[in-house]
């Protein structure tokens, strides 16, 4: 019997154009990111100084013996991938270094496990300056909103999501997603809605992870419930009014000593935590129910003290069905209700 022969799709690296020193592809598989591993792995490496160690004479010439000393608090970046160090000025301490193959490859991994429609796909993967900067669109063919344009007629867009990253601080790590028509790398949008949007300057503690499980689920809240997340954007919320929520909620202690003192009923730690995130997201999304629920959403999927034991997938359950309950609660309910 002759062997059915299944052709395997190429990846993108072999797929690959370059021009100069940038490097694209366009495939159809968004678990592919063979383009970062293959020319943009950057990682830390430790960064040494060439200083005299002391005084030697041949012949009567005296000349510096040189010594390698390491520079404390600052690394160099090297691309893995290709053995080469990068052009770029050295990072410091408090640089929070996102490599462009674990952000794709994280990115892939939420994706799969999101109600969003995969099979129609186009993956759009391009390298900027042998790795200094990248940019990723994902377009979601099956799921497509018509816009309507300044002289009055339909514009049919696709829903997508883009990633831009740096690792030169040139650009900070910015997630759009929405359905809208065009995004340039100075990340001006034409035409279309953006469902969400949010930047991180590389410095201090940069959960990537959280930011694209915000912007999944700002796609699966387009896909299926579109007109409650439009009601959302419009809703009034304050900082008083998202406090209380999470007063009520997620940061409310259920402890024999809280129950008996209502000074110690609430974690001050995790609210101050989400105050600070809501301000974050007011930035950008305004005083809104949206705002708060992708500070909600951000707590959810922000997970680095379970990444360590292996407990990433059931906390991130927990999490989520708390945010759930919130959105379903009666404080949030009335929200709803007065914008309505």
């Amino acid at each position: 019997m002759p062997l059915d022969i299944i052709p395997i799709e190429e990846q993108a690296a072999s797929r690959s154009k370059a021009k100069g020193g940038d490097i694209w592809a366009t495939h159809k598989r968004i678990d592919d990111v063979s383009l970062y591993e293959r020319f943009g792995q950057i990682r830390r490496v430790p960064l040494e100084a060439q200083m005299p160690h002391y005084l030697d004479t041949f012949n009567g010439i005296e000349s510096d013996v040189m010594e390698s000393v390491p520079v404390a608090n600052y690394h160099a970046l090297q691309n893995k991938a290709t053995g080469g160090l990068l052009n770029v000025r050295p990072v410091g301490k408090s640089y929070a270094l996102v490599p462009h193959d674990l952000l794709f490859k994280a990115q892939g991994e939420q994706l799969a496990g999101s109600d969003l429609p995969l099979d129609n796909v186009e993956v759009v993967d391009r390298l900027y300056e042998e790795g200094a900067r990248v940019h990723r669109t994902i377009y979601f063919h099956d799921l497509q909103e018509r816009t309507p344009t300044k002289n009055g007629k339909n514009d049919m867009v696709r829903c997508r999501m883009d990633i831009f990253n740096s690792v030169d601080m040139s650009w900070t790590l910015q997630i759009f997603s929405g359905a809208y028509r065009d995004l340039c790398r100075n990340t001006l949008v034409f035409g279309g809605e953006k469902a969400y949007h949010q930047r991180k300057v590389h410095k201090g503690s940069v959960s990537a992870e959280a930011m694209i499980g915000k912007a999944t689920m700002g796609l699966e809240m387009w896909q299926g419930q579109k007109e409650q997340m439009r009601l959302w954007r419009s809703a009034p919320l304050t900082e008083k009014q998202f406090a209380d929520i999470c007063k009520e909620t997620l940061c409310k202690k259920n402890t024999a000593a809280a129950r008996t003192d209502e000074r110690l009923a609430i974690n001050e730690s995790r609210l101050n935590w989400m105050l600070e995130r809501f301000k974050e997201e007011k930035q950008e999304l305004g005083l809104t129910l949206w705002a708060g629920y992708n500070a909600l959403t951000h707590w959810a999927t922000h997970l680095p003290d379970a990444q360590a034991n292996g407990r990433n997938e059931r906390k991130r359950y927990q999490r989520n069905d708390q945010v759930r309950q919130i959105i379903d609660g009666p404080s949030w309910r009335y929200l709803e209700g007065l914008a309505a």
